[in-house]
């Protein structure tokens, strides 16, 4: 099936595996079949062929990772450098350099230095300031969460992409006056596009660059199932 392909990961474990993390072996693995099968993109080259349509090429895939986990660096990092394959992650600016409580457990965030290091392969976008889900705020307070986390990246001695990735995947997809109003302040911001779940590959001319869709790969999937997802996309 042609089409742009973006996959979205969270965690990498050496052994153990659930709905957000997947192991060592299981994305080597993925890895693998994703490169004899597709043409990786930066999130740069998607950018380019959003705003100024530079051709991607067929069958592009583009890999991303959300939150900004220390085994992103750790883990990940060395198995796609090894591979040659870019990938990007989508940051979340209160998160920088810090050991949090999320998700119900304590987790260390990737710091400036490791985001540095991996420039080689490894582009950056925005994922909120505090990994606030939009659509459990007021409206009112969007402007805010999106002014304060492009002004925490811009104290960062990192480059961000125009790009952001909503959390828990929560934008106003059917109230269109009010997604109308979060994409102008997307662009008053200078972001470009942004990021939704959906379990779908997009058409090769994007219908809306601030609702990209992205195939969410789950560590308790069977290697089938993510081939499938892959190939197809939604399978339900």
């Amino acid at each position: 099936m042609s089409g742009l392909r973006v996959l979205m990961y969270h965690k990498v474990s050496a052994s153990e595996n659930d709905f957000l993390t997947v192991t060592v072996e299981q994305i080597t693995t993925q890895l693998v079949w994703l490169q004899e099968r597709y043409n990786f993109i930066t999130l740069h080259d998607l950018l380019q062929y959003i705003d100024n349509k530079k051709a991607l090429p067929t069958k592009a895939l583009l890999i991303t990772f959300d939150d900004g986990y220390l085994n992103n660096y750790t883990l990940a990092y060395p198995i796609f450098k090894r591979l040659k394959i870019p990938f990007s992650i989508f940051l979340i600016g209160d998160f920088i350099g810090r050991t949090i409580e999320h998700d119900g457990q304590e987790q260390i965030f990737l710091n400036s230095n490791q985001l540095l290091e991996m420039r080689d392969f490894v582009q950056y976008g925005y994922h909120s300031n505090s990994h606030t889900n939009l659509m459990a705020i007021n409206s009112e307070l969007w402007e805010t969460e999106v002014a304060n986390c492009v002004k925490t990246f811009k104290n960062l001695p990192i480059e961000i992409e125009p790009a952001w990735a909503y959390t828990y995947g929560g934008f106003p997809k059917k109230n269109f006056k009010h997604f109308q109003y979060l994409k102008k302040i997307f662009a008053d911001q200078g972001i470009h596009s942004a990021f939704r779940i959906g379990n779908r590959i997009n058409k090769k001319e994007l219908i809306d660059p601030y609702a990209i869709e992205r195939l969410d790969i789950r560590g308790d999937d069977s290697f089938f199932k993510f081939k499938l997802k892959v190939k197809i996309g939604k399978l339900f």
